[in-house]
């Protein structure tokens, strides 16, 4: 029988052996069990993870045996196993077969579990808590203060009704011993453990199971109505993860003193939660990513509980297999460029990419028959290679965050709430390192010591450079002082999404969304504020696209998004259609220079639509002066401004500077510039119960009066306002061509040649036409390249990830010189967009 069929069964027996079931309940069962039976290859075939388990039987205790104490595991494993229940492939009833384990795994075990308890226990929070809530418990078994709504009127994200099974967590963790700042009085505490039975019983005895299973996934449906009695939520989340993990650990943490029916009531919930992997969650499908590791950490924890080697065995297989390169556009799972991917393509390193669940769990296997592979290892050394240039530093807090590009909805909570995305980078870098360490790598190590510097600015870790994430449509430029990010999406990615209430106003998040952190509190707290059709860097109609949670997500309708990096510098490129209007397009491409210098080049811009066009400069937290051609125009903190369509040759604030063209601002283009403090709602973009917010914003933006002319401007990060004014005194940039063919920039000081071109044919660009020194550099095809007239370094991609081969001619004075290089371009194992490189002068 395969795996699929028998985890199956073993849910059936871990419900019949600590429920009692009336007909109905019993008939849903079966119905589960049938359709886990019948569609046991296809779930195979459909998930690597299931594939990968080879077992001929999986067992599970589901009695009262498993009990003994945390110093004597090691000692009793191997007694226990003779008492474990077998499933066995010729029959649904489980067996009295035993199966042994050898002295070799039960040490593995124990030391598993040892590190897991301690894992457990060292994550828990909250600990100031724990004596009101020892006062506060009822002799009911709940609490007073905690939301217990149910069912189809319960909060679908982050349901308060888990706050039940958090302190009970908290409160094992207090009974266990070793849990920082808890009254070590409360260590094996009698009375202690008797409210935890209380608060245990209470849930257990509201538990959905004995009143219709269905609830697990179908919450609000047919198959469980609105009304339906009993504790679960309509989010499929909260029923087999958010709970179930609570669950998990509080009961691995207590025992040795579970009672019959609190492991049978334990091992129901977690098993059921594990099943998921056999029968898919309605409306999930196939569990990956993040999903996938936080049910596999059930198992595991499920499989400690009961002593079962082989559930163990699987559960850390379908960890293992999360730890892979995931290679198809779209992807969910960590990608090739390291970036991390899912919900069908939404960059999520910052949330669903998380690797505290691997990390964890590798710590504790470490040495152990457990641990992962090599490839296993080398997968997780690409992803915290990619984890690094995406977090920032808050000079003000001396905390470290994620960019706000990467934490796709999440973007939609205040930092206050501790426990999501936006509070905090949430890993814990010793615990990385420990595994760095135990596995010899370099990557994580370098990832821990790098960002447990104390810095001073944005710039967590000190790393300099441009690094394209091909997979994900996403560039970084890290300077000395400052992180600048750019956020693209193509017909490869989705652009954000709108799930459980959060971020419904999020569609252009993705529409070249470019942040640039200096002293990195600039987007902290504004979501709630801020004007979601300004988001920094963006080209839009403005308010032409209806912002609703049901038009959130899309995906991109171009192939044209990408770049070339060298390493150092770099250049990115979005062709860009409205994917839900088609009412505007542009292209758009951003030099990321030498010496902190950007560019950014517009054009070819079409509307149809009657809204003005703007290209966004910032929108951020409103931080001193504000200096338009040399004049401040507010130096207070709080004063408001506001000036719309001037003629603006500069503009600089708060560590950033910006040089318009004299020719075209004024008429063509104008400037706008607004100051002023924005309240916002957290609770109209979440489901946050943060209060209303005010903040001081920022905002600036170019309308584009001409839709005819392009535009082209100049960025200096991480600058003064003196150190601003005397580098764009000097700035040597020279617009090559702009138009619906090419955007090309000669970088005459540090002797940079670098273009995007659109042509699906390709160009020929002239740089420094009339010049002695003057050449051209002609494609046959689209591309972006980076040439540097020093080295002889010629660094292409093709952004479309359409061609599997390049020709680039490059002529100097007159072709009386004239060199061909040809690029054999990546396009498999998902490396397709990234960037090659040739020496003119040694090819």
């Amino acid at each position: 029988m395969k795996t699929a069929s028998l985890l199956s069964f073993i849910y059936l027996a871990t419900l019949s052996a600590a429920t009692v079931q009336h007909p109905r309940v019993a008939r849903r069962l079966q119905a589960r069990a049938d359709a886990a039976s019948s569609a046991s290859s296809a779930s195979a075939s459909a998930s690597s993870v299931a594939a990968a388990s080879t077992s001929a039987s999986v067992n599970i205790t589901i009695s009262p045996t498993s009990t003994q104490t945390s110093t004597s595991v090691a000692s009793s494993i191997s007694a226990n196993a003779s008492s474990t229940t077998v499933v066995s492939s010729s029959s649904a009833q489980p067996s009295a077969t035993s199966t042994p384990i050898n002295a070799s795994t039960a040490q593995d075990i124990a030391t598993l579990y040892e590190r897991r308890l301690s894992n457990i226990v060292g994550e828990l929070t909250n600990v100031s808590s724990i004596d009101s809530w020892i006062d506060t418990l009822n002799s009911t078994g709940q609490w007073p203060d905690v939301d217990y709504t149910t069912g189809c009127p319960a909060q679908r994200a982050n349901w308060p009704a888990e706050e039940h099974w958090a302190r009970i967590a908290i409160l094992a963790g207090a009974w266990h011993g070793g849990l920082p700042g808890a009254d070590a009085s409360l260590v094996k505490s009698t009375s202690l453990r008797a409210n935890l039975a209380l608060a245990m019983d209470w849930w257990f005895a509201n538990d959905f199971q004995s009143v219709d299973p269905d609830c697990l996934d179908f919450g609000g449906d047919t198959q469980c109505p609105c009304g339906t009695p009993g504790m679960w939520n309509t989010n499929w989340f909260s029923n087999i993860i958010g709970t179930p993990e609570l669950v998990s650990q509080a009961c691995l943490l207590l025992n040795g003193t579970l009672s019959e029916p609190e492991i049978g009531n334990c091992t129901v919930m977690t098993a059921r939660a594990y099943n998921a992997f056999i029968i898919p969650a309605n409306g999930v499908g196939v569990l990956t990513g993040a999903n996938a590791l936080d049910v596999a950490k059930i198992g595991i924890d499920l499989a400690l509980l009961t002593m079962n080697v082989t559930l163990l065995t699987d559960a850390y297989s379908r960890v293992h297999a999360q730890m892979s390169i995931s290679t198809p556009a779209r992807a969910d799972g960590i990608r090739p460029d390291g970036s991390f991917g899912q919900h069908t393509g939404i960059l999520y390193n910052g949330n669903y990419g998380s690797t505290n669940d691997v990390v964890d769990l590798e710590v504790e296997a470490g040495g152990t028959q457990f641990q992962g592979s090599p490839a296993a290892q080398n997968a997780m050394a690409t992803l915290f290679d990619g984890d690094k240039w995406m977090i920032y530093n808050n000079a003000l807090t001396s905390v470290l965050h994620w960019d706000f590009s990467v934490l796709g909805r999440f973007i939609a909570f205040p930092s206050t709430d501790i426990t999501q995305a936006t509070a905090s980078i949430l890993l814990n870098l010793t615990k990385i390192g420990d595994l760095g360490n135990e596995w010899q790598s370099s990557s994580l190590i370098d990832f821990s010591t790098s960002l447990s510097q104390n810095v001073t600015n944005a710039n967590a870790g000190n790393l300099l450079g441009n690094k394209m994430f091909f997979d994900n449509d996403y560039m970084v430029q890290r300077g000395r002082n400052y992180v600048t990010t750019l956020k693209m999406y193509s017909v490869r990615a989705t652009n954000s999404e709108c799930t459980n209430l959060a971020n419904p106003f999020g569609f252009h998040l993705s529409d070249g969304s470019l942040r640039t952190y200096v002293q990195g509190n600039e987007y902290e707290d504004i979501a709630a504020s801020q004007d979601w059709n300004r988001i920094p860097g963006i080209t839009t109609d403005y308010g032409a696209t209806p912002l609703n949670c049901a038009a959130t997500g899309a995906l991109g309708i171009e192939n044209f998004v990408g770049g070339v990096s060298d390493g150092s510098v770099g250049v990115a490129a979005m062709r860009y259609t409205n994917p839900k209007t088609k009412s505007l397009h542009w292209n758009k491409a951003w030099f990321f220079l030498d010496n902190d210098v950007q560019f950014v080049m517009v054009s070819n811009i079409t509307s149809l639509s009657n809204a003005s066009v703007i290209s966004v400069l910032d929108q951020k937290l409103h931080d001193g002066a504000v200096i338009l051609d040399g004049a401040t125009k507010t130096d207070s903190v709080t004063g408001s401004f506001s000036q719309q369509g001037v003629s603006g040759q500069s503009l600089w604030h708060s560590g950033v500077g910006y040089l318009f063209p004299k020719s075209t601002f004024g008429n063509d283009f104008t400037l706008s510039v607004e100051v002023g403090e924005k309240t916002g709602d957290w609770s109209v973009i979440g489901t946050s119960a943060h209060p209303p917010t005010t903040v001081d914003l920022f905002s600036a933006w170019v309308i584009h009066n001409s839709l005819n002319t392009s535009l082209a401007y100049t960025i200096f990060p991480g600058a003064d306002y003196k150190t601003f004014v005397d580098k764009s005194s000097r700035s040597k940039l020279t617009v090559v061509q702009n138009d619906a063919n090419a955007s090309a920039l000669l970088d005459d000081a540090n002797a940079k040649a670098m273009a995007v071109v659109w042509a699906a044919g390709g160009a020929t660009i002239n740089f420094a036409p009339g010049s002695p020194a003057a050449f051209t550099i002609a494609t046959n095809g689209t591309a972006a390249f980076s040439f540097d007239l020093k080295s002889g370094n010629l660094t292409v991609s093709d952004p479309t990830q359409t061609l599997a081969a390049l020709s680039v001619t490059m002529n100097v004075g007159s072709a009386k010189v004239s060199k061909t290089l040809n690029f054999v371009l990546p396009t498999a194992g998902g490396l397709g967009g990234s960037s090659v490189s040739q020496n003119v002068f040694f090819s």
